[in-house]
Formats: structure tokens, C-alpha cells, sequence
């Protein structure tokens, strides 16, 4: 039996240069969105020393295999969040993201991709690709919130709400999952990074004499 071998194009393979232009200025966009948040989040933290247990337990709930500070800039822009994933995992849940659902983004570390450069050939004046290495650096992400989210294929495994509609607010699939809480010193630490970076002010006050974690 003869097999046929496929090969794999790359995302964006077919772009033209307008499109591909188009998608860096979006996620260029996305990167201030997340960056603006952080210190939005950051600066409301510093006003309401109250409020750092608070943070810490929402950073419990999204933070994940985050960082903190995309944790905080979530927290700028969704403070009602409580499971966030980018709509590739939310459909590993069979979960579609809702076409009005307004994205959160945040700044992720990518690596480990191969490079390709294009470069036209001297000869022939067509375009081609050469390998131009490992690819590593930042860029931004969008990421809901599972109330942005229907059920895609099947009815909810936890509801039986149908596809494409939204399950009642009783759902179990908007509970929380809760993982670690950072410390208040993780907190601090990065309030006082963003603050300096921003306004060059670090309030006293964040200093609170209490250092217990977040009661479970």
C-alpha cells in the first residue's frame, strides 16, 4: 500500500506581507494592553494595601503556569476571572470561546521554534525559506475567561448545556481551581519592580508586618 507524505506548512505560510504586518502591529498592540495592565493593577495594589490577600488568592485561581506579573495583568484587566486559558486549550476542554468575548492578553515567553527567513534566489528571482535557526523571545498572548466559553461539540459534561449556548451560573465548570498562592514577599517583590520601573515610588506601607500566606 503506497502512502502519501504531507508536508507540514508553516502558520502563516500563505500570508502576504500586508497580513504578516498586520499581525505583528496586532500583537505589538496586545504587548501594551498587558504592560499597561500591570502597572494599572500595580499602582491600585499600592493605593489598597488591604487588598495584597486578595490579590494573592486570585493569583491561586488564574496564575497557573503563568508569571506573577501576568497574573497582575490579568488582574487589570478581568478581576472577576476566574479560569483563564487561551481558546487552543479551552477547546482541548471541548470549550469554544464565545465571538464577542473580549480577549485579556498577556506577554509569554516563546522557544524552542525554527526561524525561517525568506530570500529571494538570485537565479530564478523566486522567493524561498533557509533556516535561520532556534527561535526565542516574547510575545503576546490572548487568554478568556471560562465564562467567555460555550460548550463546541457536545453537550457540557458537567450541565448537559447544549453547544454554542451558554451553561446556567450554577455550573460547575465556572469553580474555581485553585494551585499555590504566592507569598506576600513574591508580592511585594513585584510590585516594588513595576512601581520603580513606573513612578519610582515604592510605598511603605506594602511592607505589612503580617507575612502568613492565604488561608486555604
Amino acid at each position: 500500500m503506497t502512502t502519501t507524505r504531507h508536508r507540514r506548512r508553516r502558520p502563516r505560510s500563505g500570508w502576504s506581507p500586508g497580513d504578516k504586518q498586520a499581525w505583528r502591529e496586532r500583537k505589538d498592540r496586545d504587548k501594551a494592553i498587558a504592560n499597561d495592565a500591570v502597572v494599572t493593577a500595580a499602582r491600585a495594589l499600592s493605593e489598597r494595601a488591604d487588598l495584597l490577600d486578595a490579590f494573592r488568592e486570585y493569583a491561586a485561581r488564574v496564575q497557573a503556569h503563568r508569571t506573577l506579573r501576568n497574573t497582575l495583568a490579568l488582574l487589570g484587566q478581568n478581576p472577576a476571572a476566574t479560569r483563564v486559558k487561551s481558546a487552543f486549550f479551552w477547546a482541548k476542554e471541548d470549550r469554544a470561546v464565545l465571538p464577542t468575548a473580549e480577549p485579556m492578553c498577556i506577554v509569554a515567553r516563546r522557544r524552542g521554534g525554527k526561524k525561517v527567513e525568506e530570500f529571494a534566489d538570485p537565479d530564478t528571482g523566486e522567493t524561498k525559506e533557509a533556516d535561520a535557526g532556534d527561535w526565542t523571545g516574547f510575545t503576546s498572548e490572548r487568554v478568556f475567561d471560562v465564562r467567555d466559553t460555550t460548550p463546541k461539540n457536545r453537550p457540557c459534561d458537567f450541565c448537559g448545556t447544549h453547544p454554542g449556548l451558554r451553561c446556567p451560573d450554577a455550573c460547575p465548570v465556572y469553580e474555581p481551581v485553585r494551585g499555590p498562592a504566592p507569598t506576600r514577599d513574591e508580592v511585594h517583590d513585584l510590585l516594588d519592580q513595576v512601581l520603580k520601573d513606573d513612578i519610582g515610588f515604592y510605598p511603605a506601607d506594602l511592607d505589612g508586618s503580617e507575612s502568613e500566606d492565604v488561608q486555604q
